[in-house]
């Protein structure tokens, strides 16, 4: 039988058939893998993939909780000093549960594919997407040619609104009753509504922060003024199909029309007028005027060669000689299944998990669009100098919230931008304070509290310590080359070879009681550990995920239930007034505490005294010097 499949056999034979001198078949080898980029520190080349399920909402969401909190009768009924949802449901305010409509990927996908409406075959935009992906206005077309209360009508392309965007009426049956009239219009139009467009926010797994309807992103999702056929169509996406106001849609014309004004005065070019980086502890920002943002197409998985994204932004300064890396997230130990490159490092200073570099973008004027208090003045010079009366109810519905505009939750790798924005802005910022986390930095020692009722019975203190130069090491003879826990073979039940069968080394000066293998890697090495690609806090945020717990590494290998008591990020809750406000919140943005999480032994909960995170990380992965 031959040992090459059949497919190789008749290549051989067509280019054998085609001139081939000698007659000797030619079977070709192994592609070489492309060098890791340099923007990198992971080797990953992601393959994303338009599957499984996405949710999708229509009409304007009834928050009742917003209308609450921004009335009369908002007022500390706890007497917490502070006014948030616990009052509202104190108060007997709820915001109400909504059923979302579950959009599986292939039948999605299955019927653009028929050119069902006439705007194209697979996505509207075959120009920024590759074959087999889509954007969040296909996802609209989807649904327009499949349910009967759903119409598209009226489209214009990119050509004719002179935008790089489609646009379009809607009419929505939205009282139900099978006729498409006024009788659907709430305080916007329903029934062929020129200014329907798209909220969006992403899977976070179990996370229940963030969720608050004026200080998170909300259960409506983030407002926004980037071109729906451009938003990429991420699994597990939530989508929120509505009517603004037409002040909404005039000001998310406007902030287009100048981006295509900027694209034009750059000759067809990206040039973006000003990149800021905020650096700690600096008084003034790093200033690189009129960068040339190139396609770096790092996500051609997604992407048509040439588009440009968020990315690209920070590629370009690196190639200019900044100093940039990008790190990769895979999913999280929440369940979020996130899959894109995160800016890591920039000019030499690098993210620490909980505390990393924030990112802004978007056109000065608009900078401070959104925000719980909001007055929506578009007119005077720092605003852009509009001639745009916003009505206040409408400023209070459409822009009255936290996020949205220059600031949304969106990775860069895969945030369209194939006009320039007005300016970028990088600030590192810390969550630690926000998400009720405790600080664990693998680059300073600390002490940890490892008793169950943290009374301080069972202080340790926690270190990272460096790998030997010298000694006996182990080498890839050894019989458990690449096992991370030793204990799985040296213990006293194995009869273990070496020591003596017993006389363990205990890390006891730091106040431990057991055998720990990153204290067995001080004399003897990593033991095959690949080496670390940076990070030096939080390991276990993306690898403690379901795919991604590590193997052969003792109780951190293993989940268990918290629930009670143990949740104590319940009680660390960042509820300053000037901040943001961190309550634990459903999808709904109604109050719901953490109750039961099953976790990594490594979490926000808890730590394992063997592979305490991230100090035996980083001392069997260490990072470049």
């Amino acid at each position: 039988m031959s040992r090459y499949p059949l497919s190789a056999l008749l290549l051989a034979a067509l280019l054998g058939g085609c001139g081939s001198d000698d007659g000797d078949v030619v079977v070709p080898g192994p592609q070489p893998k492309p060098p890791q980029s340099p923007y990198l520190t992971l080797d990953v080349t992601p393959q994303a993939v338009f599957e499984g399920q996405f949710q999708v909402y229509l009409g304007r969401y009834p928050d009742l909780l917003k209308d609450w909190l921004q009335s009369d009768a908002a007022r500390d009924l706890n007497g917490d000093g502070h006014i948030d949802e616990r009052d509202a449901h104190l108060d007997g305010v709820y915001n109400p549960k909504e059923t979302p409509i579950i959009v599986q990927a292939a039948e999605m996908d299955r019927v653009l594919r028929s050119n069902p409406d006439g705007l194209g075959a697979g996505s509207a935009r075959p120009d920024i997407f590759v074959d087999g992906h889509y954007s969040v206005f296909d996802a609209l077309r989807y649904l327009a040619v499949t349910r009967a209360d759903l119409r598209l009508e009226q489209v214009q392309g990119p050509e004719q609104t002179g935008r790089d965007t489609h646009d379009f009426v809607v009419s929505w049956d939205r009282n139900g009753d099978g006729v498409f009239d006024e009788q659907d219009n709430d305080i916007y139009a329903n029934f062929q509504g020129a200014h329907w467009h798209g909220r969006v926010s992403y899977h976070g797994g179990e996370l229940l922060k963030l969720n608050g309807t004026l200080t998170g992103l909300g259960p409506q999702g983030e407002a926004h003024y980037e071109r729906l056929d451009q938003v990429w169509l991420q699994p597990q996406m939530n989508i929120r199909f509505q009517p603004f106001s037409p002040e909404m849609t005039a000001r998310r014309h406007w902030v287009q029309q100048r981006e295509m004004a900027r694209l034009e005065q750059g000759g067809g070019k990206v040039i973006l007028p000003q990149l800021q980086i905020m650096k700690p502890g600096e008084p003034k920002p790093l200033v690189i005027p009129n960068l040339e943002v190139t396609a770096h197409n790092m996500r051609p998985d997604i992407f048509q060669p040439g588009v440009i994204t968020k990315m690209d932004i920070f590629l370009s300064a690196a190639d200019a000689g900044l100093d940039v890396a990008f790190n990769y997230w895979p999913s999280l130990s929440t369940g979020a299944r996130v899959e894109h490159f995160a800016l890591f490092r920039v000019d030499g200073i690098a993210s620490e998990v909980g505390r990393g570099w924030a990112t802004v973008y978007g056109d000065m004027a608009v900078h401070g669009d959104f925000s719980p208090t909001s007055q929506c003045n578009f007119s005077s010079p720092q605003t852009g100098g509009m001639d745009l009366l916003v009505d206040p109810e409408h400023c209070r519905l459409d822009w009255n919230a936290n996020f949205g505009g220059n600031i949304m939750h969106m990775m860069s790798d895969t945030w369209v931008m194939n006009q320039p924005v007005q300016f970028t802005m990088l600030v590192f910022k810390s969550h630690y304070e926000l998400f009720g986390m405790e600080e664990y930095n693998g680059k300073t020692s600390a002490q940890r509290d490892f008793s169950e009722a943290q009374d301080g019975s069972d202080i340790m203190t926690l270190q990272t310590f460096r790998l030997p130069g010298d000694g006996p090491l182990l080498t890839d003879s050894h019989f458990g080359w690449g096992i991370a826990d030793c204990t799985e073979c040296h213990n006293e039940q194995k009869q273990p070879m070496g020591h003596g069968g017993h006389s363990w080394p205990v890390n006891s000066a730091d106040g431990f009681d057991q055998t720990q293998p990153y204290y067995c890697a001080t004399c003897h090495g990593s033991n095959g550990a690949p080496m670390g690609h940076g990070e030096t806090a939080r390991c276990f945020w993306c690898h403690a995920g379901e795919s991604n717990t590590p193997k052969h590494h003792g109780d951190a290998s293993t989940r268990r239930l918290y629930q009670g008591e143990q949740i104590k990020s319940n009680d660390k809750i960042y509820n300053d007034p000037n901040e943001l406000n961190a309550l634990p919140r459903d999808k709904d943005g109604n109050y719901q505490p953490y109750e039961k999480v099953w976790s990594s032994v490594n979490s926000d909960w808890d730590m394992s005294r063997v592979f305490p995170d991230p100090y035996s990380c980083m001392t069997c992965h260490p990072n470049e010097d």
